[in-house]
């Protein structure tokens, strides 16, 4: 019984606390069309909240504006890499077949080289001997210079 008493005392503590904070009124008066006047009571705590509730969804609805604006630029440019991956992409086989190609040409044209070396009775050239040109004169060429 005590126990029950004690809760009630304190709801109706609560309730006091609460009613104390209404006790502040706003009175707004509308006039409508036809000339008749209305009255509105609010108490300055409700005004205030929802004024604070008012603020609040505005700047979750800004926030959530800024992040949709956002995401439609990065979707977007995305879209526009992804485009230019596959363009890449395909460039890159197209070199890729190129350079096989040119692999297989320089594989002919070596069985060509070596073919008409030995036809000419030459031996076959070495990679060293492939890559120096002779000099212009036939002879090697000196070290030294002679006055």
């Amino acid at each position: 019984m005590r126990m029950l008493r004690g809760v009630f005392h304190n709801l109706w503590m609560l309730g006091s606390i609460i009613g104390a904070g209404f006790r502040g009124v706003v009175t707004i008066m509308a006039f409508t069309e036809g000339g008749l006047m209305r009255q509105f009571c609010l108490s300055q705590r409700t005004i205030a909240l929802s004024s604070i509730v008012l603020v609040c969804l505005t700047a979750g609805s800004l926030v959530t504006l800024l992040n949709l604006g956002r995401d439609q630029y990065y979707r977007t440019r995305v879209k526009y890499l992804e485009r230019e991956n596959r363009a890449m992409i395909s460039l890159l086989e197209g070199q890729a077949e190129q350079l096989g190609k040119l692999k297989l040409e320089m594989a002919k044209l070596k069985e060509f080289e070596e073919s008409v070396r030995q036809v000419a009775g030459l031996g076959v050239a070495t990679e060293l001997q492939a890559g120096e040109p002779e000099p212009a004169g036939g002879g090697k060429p000196s070290k030294s210079r002679r006055p």
